[in-house]
């Protein structure tokens, strides 16, 4: 049975994301390694803080920058101010990374707004977010959007109840198990994962066994699947 509703994410779903923030970590590392400081010291404060600092920041490439210069300013408790700058502009490039949308998006998501209520769905800072949805070829098929600060069963159930969408009527489209797919579930709702090889490590955790997930390979299965 087909749904009515698809409520799909955005980041390394719609377009890449994770890659940029993975070229400036690693820009940073060797931004530290350049002022004498390990490679490995450096990328294992950055992992850790990233984590830590996830329930101060937010999400985003500016909170990236911050924890970046937090772990700077623990290897170097004198800051240099010209560093400090470096790191924000690092920060910058990533806030204004290009979009580029995965295969298969742009060909299946014209197709599938002519069938469904299509809702993006994205967590993290909102003028960033709202940036890329703003920049992307994608908006004008969407009905709606919903940026929201953390992506859990709570904020899940908030986009079902504010929509009037039925969790019987409605699928998730997303990359991430922990932020798409199980708090969809755990609100009822069939959820489509789509693993990419660039998901964020927070992001990972193990799949509850559920006949109400299904796995395909890119974003253009979901033709076959849905059409």
């Amino acid at each position: 049975m087909f749904p009515k509703n698809l409520i799909i994410d955005c980041d390394d779903t719609l377009w890449e994301n994770n890659r940029f923030f993975l070229d400036a970590h690693e820009r940073f590392v060797s931004l530290m390694e350049a002022r004498g400081y390990s490679r490995e010291r450096a990328n294992s404060l950055l992992l850790r803080l990233e984590m830590e600092n996830v329930s101060r920041y937010g999400y985003g490439a500016r909170s990236q920058a911050m924890s970046m210069a937090d772990v700077y300013r623990l290897l170097e408790p004198e800051p240099d101010e010209a560093v400090l700058r470096t790191i924000d502009k690092i920060g910058e490039s990533v806030f204004h990374h290009p979009v580029c949308l995965l295969p298969g998006v742009e060909e299946t998501v014209p197709k599938l707004a002519g069938r469904y209520t299509m809702v993006m769905y994205t967590k993290g800072n909102p003028e960033e977010q709202l940036g890329k949805i703003e920049k992307s070829p994608l908006r004008e098929y969407f009905h709606h959007v919903r940026v929201v600060p953390e992506k859990d069963r709570r904020a899940f159930r908030g986009v079902l109840d504010e929509l009037g969408l039925l969790p019987d009527e409605t699928w998730m489209i997303g990359d991430s198990p922990r932020s798409d797919i199980i708090p969809a579930v755990e609100n009822g709702v069939r959820s489509v994962f789509i693993p990419f090889s660039m998901t964020w490590q927070h992001e990972h955790t193990t799949l509850p066994p559920s006949e109400h997930i299904i796995t395909v390979e890119h974003f253009g299965n979901l033709e076959a699947l849905l059409l």
